[in-house]
């Protein structure tokens, strides 16, 4: 046990760190208070903190290590690296040798290439002319074929001159004979592995003959002396997506000849293991000097594919236009091109390059399939439709296509259409279909609209998931695991005297007013961050909710007046729950492919490590491109605590803080980490929230965990974890109902002489958000639940938002690493510009009253356009 006493010390004119008395145990524990950072802007950070080591033994101390796995915080887990889309790699078997790959090709006996094949009699060589081509071949000794015996040698010429006239069979039969008579004969397994490569790779037996003939050849060859071998044998291990070993064998080849075809080779396998830095290395050295423009155009668009994976998008978009200048008939760099475009919020951008690439490849099935995806993530659910439907024609089979068919359908109401679309690809016998994640979705999408459809003519809060459905449905749901029947009890079928929902023809104007005034409020929530695309069905679906919350609450303040003018002590909201049901509930109706959970209710939030939920900023050398603007802070928080840990067994260094200011990137803080030897898997930051309620007791929630580790692929992550427990929850609901108390004492005020000042109830309505954001309490969405209701709260009391959050910031992440409320209260204010409301909610239709039913939510948010 040690003891450690106050001080305070400036780190830099950035950080300033204050150490408090703790007692630390078993080197477990090194809290830090009040750091310090000034941002760009000015703006200044208080955070606490403590620092842990990740214990050793225990297998379930580091979350974020399964973050490869299974990420699930809010709207960050689900596609957070930029994602292009996905082109067949095929490679052909090329040359049987390097040297027929050269500019020096011309000069080598004829046979010997395939490129070159030899003029011989009415274009077909016979026996007496492939034996005098075999003849040259032997004597040249290119080669080195000998096996020492003549009459085997020959045999080994012949067959050459077969593999390169295309008589593949003959060669197979050839090398054949030469192995029977020499098992040890290198260039005959190598020829027969060639001649099996040419028959093609696509049937498995095939490859792996190839396969094993190429390493027989590697066993037998003392000296390693070619490459072709290693080449070959790693296009193999690529069509089997054995990209590790189709690594190694590029790397091995490169050592013996540098070639830009090995070097794209490499590149595509360390792009696939997702070595993105290595990928980029090799598809650049490509780009300068390369004699191949075939290899150095693939180098180039690779290279395109590598940076979007990276999540350095604007940087791809940069180079698929410099591959379309070099070649504008490129189908996959315009494909590509749209869909940076789409990742980088510019619609418009995006929507006119997918329809040059439809007018140049009509015939295409995946770009109607990608405009359709981008239609629908922009809430265009209808023309979307059409885009699918396209698809389907020209690919029956298209999983995606088929999958996102049913989701719309069912989104646009039409159920009994899209729940048979949905099934088409739960009961397909196509492997494709099947390895598809879409498969899975299909058996959570067709329950989950079945219970929605025995709902459409009931209110809306009348749709309670976790009461309904049972919680083992809800956790494979999250997790997206395989649909698991066993002593599961499906929703019933469609009944028929429910009809479809149907196409609202006419908007009243009262309606309209409503649905204007929604868009108005859900435009206000909308970020502009990269790889998040506007919404509108969602924005007008949250805006909804948002007046819907508003006016409830003002009903219920005015029961609260009367209740004060009694003298009662009565509460008209009892817990923060009530406050987040509704906006719940239409962000379920707007995403109804999507799990909308209370995690509480959830297998895993009862257990040791709770529910886990991880925001990513970084995983190997890819950037998590949403978070990127609060990626330097939390990296200034992990260095500095990796500083100042003075744990049992942590070395002290020379050098050390050099290390830490020297270290620009997660692997080189996590090496820093390992030489202090705090532990090989890496440290863990977590953060604390101060309570608003327990001020004099200077009590403490745990916020959320910063991770510096390595994921179970040997990736550094450096991620922000939150882990949903009982207690955590119930510290978390203390705090929310404590400001709902505060909220409502001061509403009971107002009209009489002991009214307060307004900018208290705006304070704890920001409060209540602040600790919302910190809780993470669905599996996903609570950002944009917790804006609407901020925004329900506000109106409620007379008070409307009319600034915009700033571009590339978010309001959860900003509650996350604000350090106290108070802090997050003046920046939301600043951004907000919070005035008087200049459209009483009370002036407006009762939403409950013109939306009565579900089917009535899903008629509006079906709307294309209400010409506001």
């Amino acid at each position: 046990m040690e003891l450690m006493w106050t001080f305070v010390f400036i780190l830099s004119t950035s950080v300033l760190v204050q150490f408090e008395q703790l007692i630390v145990i078993n080197g477990q524990l090194c809290k830090v208070s009040n750091i310090q950072i000034d941002n760009e802007d000015g703006r200044q950070n208080f955070i606490e903190l403590n620092l842990k080591r990740l214990d050793q033994e225990d297998k379930n101390a580091c979350p974020g290590c399964n973050l490869s796995e299974d990420s699930k915080a809010g709207g960050y887990h689900s596609q957070w690296i930029a994602t292009p889309p996905s082109f067949h790699i095929l490679f052909t078997p090329g040359e049987f040798i390097a040297e027929c790959d050269s500019e020096s090709h011309e000069a080598l006996p004829a046979g010997l290439c395939s490129r070159d094949k030899p003029a011989c009699s009415n274009d077909v060589c016979d026996l007496e002319e492939i034996e005098d081509l075999a003849e040259i071949i032997r004597e040249t000794n290119v080669l080195s074929q000998s096996v020492g015996n003549q009459k085997l040698d020959k045999k080994i010429s012949v067959a050459i001159v077969h593999l390169n006239l295309g008589n593949l069979d003959k060669a197979i039969e050839g090398f054949t004979s030469v192995i029977e008579a020499d098992p040890k004969a290198v260039v005959a397994y190598f020829g027969r592995g060639a001649a099996y490569a040419r028959k093609g790779l696509r049937a498995s037996s095939v490859a792996h003959k190839a396969l094993s003939d190429f390493t027989k050849a590697i066993e037998l060859d003392q000296y390693s002396s070619r490459p072709d071998v290693y080449i070959h044998r790693a296009q193999i291990y690529m069509m089997l997506q054995r990209y590790s070993e189709a690594y190694n064998d590029a790397t091995k080849a490169l050592k013996l000849i540098e070639s830009p075809k090995v070097y794209f080779l490499r590149g595509v396998s360390s792009l696939m293991l997702e070595l993105f830095e290595e990928a980029e290395s090799d598809f650049r050295r490509n780009l300068v000097g390369c004699s191949d423009k075939h290899i150095q155009a693939l180098s180039h668009f690779h290279l395109g594919l590598t940076l979007y994976y990276r999540g350095k998008v604007r940087n791809a978009v940069e180079v698929f236009k410099e591959v379309l200048k070099e070649n504008p008939d490129n189908l996959e760099a315009s494909l590509s091109l749209a869909q940076g475009f789409k990742e980088l919020g510019n619609l418009r951008a995006a929507a006119l390059r997918f329809n040059q690439t439809i007018q140049a490849y009509p015939d295409q099935a995946m770009v109607y399939k990608l405009r359709g995806n981008m239609l629908f993530d922009s809430g265009d659910l209808k023309s979307a439709l059409l885009d699918f439907s396209k698809c389907l024609q020209l690919d029956a089979i298209n999983a995606n296509c088929l999958y996102m068919s049913s989701v719309s359908k069912i989104s646009l109401g039409r159920f009994y259409s899209g729940i048979k679309d949905a099934t088409k690809v739960m009961v397909t016998n196509s492997p494709r279909m099947k390895a598809s994640p879409d498969f899975i979705k299909a058996h959570y999408l067709r329950e989950y609209a079945r219970y929605t459809h025995t709902h459409l003519d009931s209110p809306i809060l009348s749709m309670q998931l976790e009461a309904d459905l049972s919680p083992k449905y809800l956790d494979n749901w999250v997790k997206l695991k395989h649909f698991d029947y066993t002593n599961y009890k499906e929703q019933p079928g469609l009944q028929p005297d429910t009809r479809d929902v149907d196409k609202l023809t006419s908007i009243p104007p009262d309606l309209k007013a409503l649905l204007c005034r929604a868009e108005e409020l859900g435009k206000l929530s909308q970020v502009s961050v990269d790889g998040i695309l506007p919404n509108r069905r969602i924005n007008l679906a949250m805006g909804l909710a948002a007046i819907h919350t508003a006016q409830v609450l003002e009903l219920k303040w005015k029961a609260l007046k009367s209740l004060s003018k009694t003298n009662s002590n009565d509460k008209v909201i009892h817990n923060w729950r009530e406050l987040y049901h509704t906006s719940v509930s239409y962000r379920r109706l707007a995403s109804l492919d999507e799990p909308y959970i209370w995690v509480d209710s959830l297998p895993d939030y009862k257990s040791k490590e709770g529910y886990r939920a991880d925001i990513p900023f970084v995983r190997g050398s890819v950037t998590n491109t949403k978070v990127t603007p609060y990626y330097e802070l939390a990296f200034k928080l992990a260095k500095t605590m990796l500083e100042h840990y003075s744990g049992e067994g942590a070395v002290a260094y020379p050098g050390l803080k050099e290390d830490i200011q020297n270290a620009d990137n997660c692997e080189a803080l996590l090496n820093v980490a390992r030489r202090r030897q705090i532990n090989p898997h890496g440290v863990l930051v977590s953060t604390q929230v101060p309570s608003l309620r327990g001020v004099k007791d200077d009590y403490r929630l745990d916020g959320g965990v910063l991770v510096l580790s390595e994921d179970l692929t040997h990736k550094t992550v450096f991620a922000l974890n939150v882990a949903s427990t009982p207690d955590r929850t119930a510290s978390y609901s203390a705090e929310m109902d404590h400001l709902l108390a505060l909220l409502q004492d001061e509403m009971k005020k107002i009209g009489s002489n002991k009214v307060n000042d307004v900018e208290n109830i705006i304070s704890h309505i920001l409060s209540i958000t602040y600790y919302f954001y910190n809780l993470l309490p669905l599996s996903k969405g609570s950002s944009a639940v917790a804006y609407s209701v901020m925004l329900g709260l506000l109106m409620s009391v007379g008070r409307q938002i009319t600034g915009r959050i700033p571009n590339g910031r978010l309001l959860d992440l900003e509650a996350m690493l604000a350090g106290a409320p108070d802090a997050f209260v003046m920046v939301a204010k600043r951004w907000m510009t919070i005035k008087k409301t200049t459209v009483p909610v009370s002036s407006l239709p009762k939403v409950w009253e013109a939306l009565p039913t579900v089917r009535s939510v899903l008629e509006v948010l079906s709307i294309n356009s209400t010409t506001c």
